[in-house]
């Protein structure tokens, strides 16, 4: 884990996050404030259950944050990506981590004081809306993926998870969408509630119907529409 230092409002990410709307002084302050860390693939920054002492802004790469099942098990609860802030929630008020996050790949990340992002918030009115837009935004997400997941069989929740990382990851080539993210297949399967044989065995299938190819441990949707038509 190393330490650097980006100013914020050099930042690529600067317009997805809660601090797009500070002005000059306000992004020279969290700046002066955070510590940018660079971790690499399979790295912890946090452990489900610890202290929370401040947020983690995503400066590049992907972390996925995992909760652990009654048995043990690793269950993926979400995967967050540049621009987005994880540990909003302990900025009003402090508490233990309900998740742990671990680097997908190597990633930068700018840790924030919780102290000092509680005193932001309630200084700049901007900060505060933006956070509330990324709580609820990250409210309906997973509301919108327990209500998909309720009553729809294996095929249909494989094809929602590769259009929901499409969306988010996906680029287009004259191929087809390619996804710009790797995941084992553990954590496909622990995203979608289900084991990983039986995903194996659906993606196997997709790839026989020439509407997913592979290439290494990329996943490229040759058919999209075809996912599409799944979850509509």
């Amino acid at each position: 884990m190393k330490a650097t230092k980006v100013d914020c409002a050099q930042c690529g990410n600067k317009d997805k996050s809660i601090f797009c709307e500070l002005e000059e002084k306000g992004l020279q302050s969290i700046s002066d404030q955070k510590i940018m860390n660079t971790y690499k693939k399979g790295q912890v920054l946090f452990h489900e259950g610890n202290p929370a002492f401040g947020v983690y802004c995503i400066s590049s790469g992907k972390i996925k944050l995992t909760k652990l099942s009654e048995s043990g098990k690793e269950i993926i609860i979400s995967i967050s990506g540049p621009g987005d802030i994880v540990g909003s929630q302990h900025i009003v008020k402090a508490g233990l981590n309900d998740v742990t996050a671990t680097a997908l790949e190597e990633t930068k990340i700018c840790f924030i004081d919780r102290e000092f992002m509680n005193k932001t918030v309630k200084a700049e009115p901007s900060c505060a809306m933006e956070l509330v837009s990324h709580l609820t935004s990250d409210a309906l997400k997973m509301h919108d993926r327990m209500a998909h997941f309720s009553h729809k069989n294996v095929r249909e929740r494989v094809a929602y998870l590769l259009i929901d990382l499409a969306r988010s990851y996906g680029s287009e080539t004259p191929q087809g969408t390619r996804l710009g993210i790797q995941l084992s297949r553990e954590d496909m399967a622990g995203m979608l509630g289900i084991a990983s044989e039986t995903l194996i065995r659906e993606l196997s299938i997709l790839k026989e119907e020439g509407v997913i190819e592979q290439d290494g441990k990329t996943i490229i949707l040759l058919k999209k529409n075809e996912l599409e038509s799944l979850i509509s």
